[in-house]
Parts: C-alpha cells; structure tokens; sequence
C-alpha cells in the first residue's frame, strides 16, 4: 500500500492541485477584493499652451480634484494614499463644451487595482487673453525718524506687464510694492520686493489669476533733512487815490523745508513780496510760498500756500474853494506873461484820516502852477500844493493857462 501512494505520479499531481485550491479560497477568506474610495485627489494639467497658442487663458471652473473608487485585495487598498494617485487633464484635448477628460492612473501598483469608470472631467471657461501696462507706485508704511523727510521713492523697473483674462486685466487699478520705512534716517535700497496687483475697489487680487512680467523689482528709497524757518511776506504797493490800506495779515508764519544740510544751512528765513497797487477792496488772496524758495531746497509744509488778507479803508473827503487869485503862478519864463482863464470858483476834494482833515482849509493848502519851461499858448496845467502833512490825497485838478509875451 505505501509502495503505491508513494509510486503513484498521478495522485502526486492531485494532492499538489488540491493544496493550491485550498491556498486559494484560504487566501480569499483572509484578503478579499474590497472597494475604496479616495477625496480631493489633486489634478495635474499638461499642455497648458496649447491654449495660450490661441491667445485665450482658461479658469477652471470644476475638477480640480477628483474623488476616486477603485477595487482591489484588502491589504493593497488599506496601504493605498492619495499620494498614489496620478490625475491628469491634457488640455491640449479640450472638447467644443470645454471640458477635458482626467486620465487617472496609481503607477505604484499598476493592473493590481481597477479603477472604477466614472464621468472623471475637468470644466474649463476660456476668455480672450489680455496684456497691459501699468507704473508700479510705491507705498510706505512706518515714519521716518523726526527731522527727515522721503524726497522720492522710486521702483526699478518702474513699469510692469500684467497678463491674464480680460476681465480679470480689466479690473486692475494698480500695481503697487510696499517698503517699511519706520525710523529711516537715510537712503536705502531693497531688493525682490514683490509687486501687488489691487482693482478698483482697493482689493487685494489673486495673483494666480496673472501674470506678471516681473516677479520682484528693486525699490529705492530717498531721505533728506527737514527745518522750520520763519516766513515773511512784504506787502508793497500805494492805494487807489481815495483810499488807504488798513489793517494786513497773512499766514502761516513758520513752514517746513528739506534739502541736503549743506543747502538748508543757507537759508535763515524765507522772504515773498506781495504788490497791491490801486486796490480799494478788501484783500484777500493766495500765493504759491515755493515762489520765494530761492535756494536748492523744497517746500514739504502741510501750508502750500500763504493766505493773504488787506483791509482797504475809502479816505475822508472835504471840498475846498479857489478863486483864481488864490492860485500862485510860479516859474513863469523871462519875457512872457500868464493869465488864469477861469472865471468860476475851482473845487478840489482834500481826502484823508478824520484828524487831518480837521486842520485843512483853503489857507493851510497853498495851490499853485508851475510854469517852468512853458510856451507861448493856451494850456491845461495841473494844480500843485504844498500841503501840511504827507497823509493828504489830493485829486488833479486842472486849469487853463495863456501864455504870451509880456508887455514893453
């Protein structure tokens, strides 16, 4: 009996047959094929210019991620990660509806798990593809430390190219890059500072949605020295007859400079001249105070302007009367006679303050004609007096004159 087990292939062969089943169902019992499923798989696109080749950018509107069912032994898919995963959408393959199919393969374990068929689509929206220029602004924040001042902070290159989809291009406002000057007291220079795209609404936007042709730009900041110097405005200048200038103010007194300190050093004050000939209205105006700036500094006051402000006051008036024999002909040339044509009483208006004008009549003004260098005719001669005080306006009055040759 042992002879035959023993000499029998063919039982040899269905003992070894019988042993492998028994391997295969004890090896389905204890690693059966199970499902999985996996969330947010990342997509990977490919060929992104073949849109950029028809001057179009897309947005992806769905199918970023993927979620993903497979099947396979129990100890593969409990090993399995989203790591494994490879998603890719190959845009070079976008369909007339803008949707482009997800190739989902795990390289790591090739046929050894099956992937369940779904509708795996990435949706696109594609718009016209924009390009504009913009100046990069730079803006501080911080102060510099007190006595300075930021004469010019400039960005190198001082212009960008922004790209992207139309409507995104169309909503930018500007382009900007921030330094931090807080407690500067010189010059400097900071490099790869990024640039910050803001629309009109002063938002901050995506920069994934763009792109920039410049990643980082190189930002220079200017400091000069600052002083307070006193301002003084000259006001120059005669009344309208009639008319005296009053009370004269202007503000402000003090403003603030910057400039190199070799330059500052010169300048002790600033001084303005202000003209306010024939005016019998009241003052009130404005003058640019960097006009009087004479030395190579800049005005950085809050004040750009000085307020000027004239009281013009009309003088007191009075009438005085004249005969022609009140009037002094004086100077008149050898060999010639004058005669005064008028007949009627001459009228001149006095003008001046109140106390002044108490003390005038016709004996303290003592009119007169200067004849000096005259002709023989009949002329028009302007009154001249001889006032007692210097604060008297007195209005032209004129007469008529005949000169002729004197007499034997």
């Amino acid at each position: 009996m042992k002879e035959r087990l023993t000499r029998n292939p063919g039982l040899k062969i269905l003992s070894l047959l019988m042993a492998f089943l028994v391997w295969v169902v004890i090896l389905n019992v204890d690693d059966p094929v199970t499902p999985g499923s996996f969330k947010n798989i990342e997509v990977t696109k490919i060929n992104e210019n073949a849109i950029a080749q028809k001057d179009k950018v897309y947005d992806v509107i769905s199918g970023d991620t993927v979620d993903v069912k497979v099947k396979g032994k129990r100890h593969i898919i409990e090993s399995l990660k989203t790591s494994d995963f490879q998603a890719v959408a190959d845009l070079s393959k976008l369909s007339i509806v803008n949707a482009v199919p997800i190739n989902i393969t795990i390289p790591k374990y090739g046929d050894s798990v099956e992937i369940l068929p779904e509708n795996y689509t990435m949706q696109v929206s594609l718009e016209d593809l924009e390009t504009k220029q913009f100046r990069i602004d730079v803006v501080t924040t911080g102060d510099v430390s007190e006595g300075y001042y930021i004469k010019e902070k400039t960005a190198s290159p001082n212009i960008i190219q922004v790209s992207g989809a139309e409507s995104v291009i169309n909503k930018i406002k500007d382009v900007v890059v921030d330094v931090n000057v807080g407690n500067a007291r010189e010059s400097f220079k900071k490099a790869g500072v990024v640039p910050k795209v803001y629309d009109k609404n002063g938002t901050l936007m995506d920069s994934g949605k763009m792109k920039l042709s410049y990643e980082a730009v190189d930002v220079s900041v200017d400091l000069l020295k600052t002083k307070t110097v006193n301002l003084f405005i000259d006001l120059k200048g005669t009344p309208y007859p009639g008319y005296k200038y009053g009370k004269a103010d202007y503000e402000p007194k003090q403003v603030v400079i910057a400039g190199e300190q070799s330059e500052l050093d010169k300048v002790q004050y600033i001084m303005g001249e202000y003209y306010i000939d024939n005016q019998r209205t009241d003052i009130e105006d404005e003058v640019n105070i960097a006009d009087f700036i004479k030395n190579d500094v800049i005005l950085i006051d809050e004040n750009k302007t000085a307020v000027i402000n004239v009281k013009v006051e009309k003088l007191k008036s009075k009438d005085i009367s004249y005969n022609t024999s009140d009037i002094e002909l004086r100077n008149i040339p050898a060999g010639l006679a004058a005669v005064l044509n008028e007949n009627s009483i001459i009228q001149v208006e006095v003008m001046g303050e109140d106390d002044i004008l108490s003390n005038i009549n016709k004996y303290t003004l003592k009119p007169y004609i200067d004849l000096a260098d005259t002709k023989i005719g009949t002329k028009q001669f302007n009154l001249e007096f001889i006032p007692p005080d210097s604060g008297l306006t007195i209005s032209n009055t004129s007469v008529s004159v005949t000169i002729t040759e004197a007499a034997g």
